[in-house]
């Protein structure tokens, strides 16, 4: 018999999450690709993102405690553990929404990989590009 894993409500990458009073969540700004700039940093500064993930799941067949892992593969293949959130699953259409704050460094343009795992089986991939501005040269005026 195959494990049975909660279902995915939503599992993404956004500018901001708001909560209201009434747990309804809103999200602003969905993020998949990103465009960064480096002209103004001093030297031996990397650029870094801020933006915000969104993981809601709903329990379905699965009840108890868990664990919610998020890492981040870099387009180098380098992996990281970002997140582990302790998760409580009370069953049927019972579920719980994680908003995480993340601060990326960026080392690299290309494609990070956001994995989502319930205890050690992974859920879902979640993609960002990222990706550099080219400076912008002045045009030249002509009178």
């Amino acid at each position: 018999m195959e494990k049975q894993l909660p279902y995915i409500t939503a599992a993404l990458l956004c500018e901001k999450v708001l909560e209201e009073k009434n747990g309804t969540l809103s999200i602003i700004h969905i993020a998949d690709k990103l465009n960064y700039r480096i002209e103004g940093l001093p030297e031996g500064f990397k650029p870094a993102i801020a933006l915000t993930g969104l993981i809601a799941l709903k329990s379905g067949p699965v009840v108890g405690d868990h664990t919610v892992k998020i890492t981040v593969e870099r387009p180098g293949g380098e992996r990281k553990e970002v997140a582990s959130i302790p998760f409580k699953l009370l069953g049927k259409d019972q579920g719980q929404n994680v908003i995480l704050n993340i601060t990326l460094g960026i080392e690299q343009e290309g494609v990070y990989w956001f994995d989502v795992f319930f205890d050690e089986d992974l859920l879902t991939r979640m993609p960002l590009m990222i990706v550099q501005e080219q400076a912008q040269t002045p045009q030249e005026l002509k009178i």
